[in-house]
């Protein structure tokens, strides 16, 4: 796909700037944690997780415990999807870096 998937973080301030033109993709858990975000980001399209993304989320979740920096379960679903769909995940929170340990081919825009 190579496009962004935005995180909830990122929702929020977009909509305190008053920013509502965005065109990309969320997820079902973020529209879950910020549902605002339906009726004020019109162009965003929402992904709900496949199989195959929960195959890679658990494959994630296991490489993080083994390494002993685990990160939270959704965020990991998260990053499995953009990883799954090769989207680019916009992001503030620091910790999917880790990500980038365990697969070097993940991408992510931390703002």
């Amino acid at each position: 796909m190579g496009e962004n998937l935005f995180d909830t973080n990122r929702l929020i301030a977009f909509q305190k700037s008053n920013i509502s033109e965005i065109e990309g993709y969320t997820t079902i858990f973020n529209i879950i944690e910020f549902p605002k975000s339906l009726e004020y980001f019109k162009k965003l399209k929402i992904i709900y997780p496949s199989n195959q993304d929960y195959q890679y989320a658990i494959i994630l979740s296991q490489a993080l415990y083994k390494i002993g920096k685990p990160i939270p379960p959704y965020d990991i679903i998260i990053a499995a999807i953009c990883y799954n769909l090769k989207l680019t995940l916009v992001t503030s929170d620091k910790h999917y870096s880790i990500v980038k340990e365990i697969w070097n081919d993940f991408h992510f825009s931390q703002k």
